[in-house]
């Protein structure tokens, strides 16, 4: 996967790694819970799956500890 960089405010930054460190999750859980719920407020008939596209659960995944497959 392509690793994909922007410049971000040092203020944005910061304020970004105090939200992950109050919620006591990675980063990606952040984001992908942000990208969700943005989703969701446009889409009404949106519906996520984590686990049907994954294949983890998706607490495992918010908690950055993913299950071996298997």
């Amino acid at each position: 996967m392509e690793e994909l960089q922007f410049n971000c405010p040092a203020y944005l930054a910061q304020r970004f790694w105090l939200l992950c460190a109050e919620r006591n999750e990675t980063p990606g859980a952040v984001l992908r819970s942000f990208m969700l719920d943005e989703i969701a407020k446009v889409d009404s008939g949106f519906v996520f799956d984590l686990k049907s596209v994954t294949g983890f659960d998706a607490w495992a995944i918010r908690e950055g500890r993913q299950q071996k497959r298997g």
